[in-house]
């Protein structure tokens, strides 16, 4: 959530450091997002964009900042500036289904990652239906929370 002039600055920060991807939630608006995606191209760093979150109150639906169709247009954008890959929200598998729709419509075959499982909400089973095979569950709090982590990533995977 920057200035379309600091796209530059960050990815080449990002290159230095050894950074081989970046995630972007493009929401300060299209004209930051297509800058910040072609320096993030520009300096050969893999691009991860989002659109819509998993919390309460991000949408203006659920009295948040961002208008409703704010995370379409933005996956609309990422995928004419070559973005493949897409942060989509675990905990809501209809939104899942909708967006790869979207992507796929414009010709792209996704790779998607949803945070928001488990510790949100998300079911990994059903967000992964909707999902497909190109599908990274993020499980975080589900596995570092746990008591017993290994139990936790071995019950979390059988779910895929």
């Amino acid at each position: 959530t920057d200035i379309p002039k600091m796209g530059e600055n960050f990815a080449k920060v990002c290159k230095e450091a050894g950074v081989d991807a970046v995630i972007f939630f493009p929401q300060a608006g299209p004209v930051t997002e297509k800058a910040w995606i072609k320096s993030a191209q520009d300096a050969g760093l893999g691009i991860i964009s989002g659109g819509e979150m998993t919390h309460p109150g991000y949408l203006k639906g659920d009295n948040g900042f961002i208008a409703d169709d704010s995370p379409k247009r933005m996956y609309e954008v990422a995928v004419e500036a070559g973005v493949t890959d897409f942060v989509v929200p675990g905990n809501k598998p209809e939104k899942i289904a909708e967006y790869k729709a979207l992507v796929e419509s414009k010709g792209i075959e996704p790779i998607l990652y949803s945070p928001g499982l488990v510790a949100q909400g998300g079911e990994i089973s059903e967000s992964g239906q909707a999902a497909g095979s190109k599908w990274h569950a993020i499980v975080g709090r589900g596995i570092y929370q746990a008591e017993d982590k290994r139990k936790a990533a071995e019950e979390l995977t059988s779910k895929l």
